[in-house]
C-alpha cells in the first residue's frame, strides 16, 4: 500500500521522565528560544515578613459535644454578640473558678 498525499511521521522520541524530546513546533508553530527569554520573580504572592494574622497565643482543641451542648453553647454566643469560642472559653473558665480550680491565669474575662 502506497502512502500518497500523505506525510510520513517518524516515531516520537522520549527522554527518561516520558517527555516528547524530538518536539520542533506545537500546533504548527515554532517553540520559543528558552535562552532568549528573561524571567523575573513575581513580586506578589508567597510569604513576606510580617504578613498574616498575629498571633494571639492560643491554642486550637477539639472538643466532642452533645447536640444539645453545641445548641446552648450557639445560642449563648448569639445572645452575647460573641464568637462560640469566646463563649466557650469563658463558661469553661468560669465553671472551673467556680469549682475552686486553682491555675496560674485562671480568670474570667468578660
Amino acid at each position: 500500500m502506497k502512502n500518497i498525499g500523505k506525510k510520513i511521521q517518524s516515531k516520537a522520541v522520549f527522554d527518561s521522565e516520558g517527555y516528547q524530546a524530538d518536539v520542533k513546533s506545537l500546533n504548527g508553530e515554532g517553540l520559543p528560544q528558552l535562552e532568549k527569554l528573561s524571567v523575573r520573580p513575581l513580586a506578589h504572592g508567597g510569604a513576606r515578613p510580617g504578613a498574616g494574622r498575629k498571633a494571639k497565643g492560643h491554642r486550637q482543641i477539639l472538643l466532642h459535644l452533645s447536640p444539645s451542648t453545641v445548641a446552648l453553647l450557639r445560642s449563648e454566643a448569639k445572645r452575647k454578640n460573641q464568637p462560640i469560642s469566646a463563649t466557650a472559653e469563658i463558661s469553661l473558665l468560669y465553671a472551673l473558678k467556680r469549682h475552686g480550680h486553682r491555675a496560674r491565669n485562671l480568670a474570667v474575662a468578660e
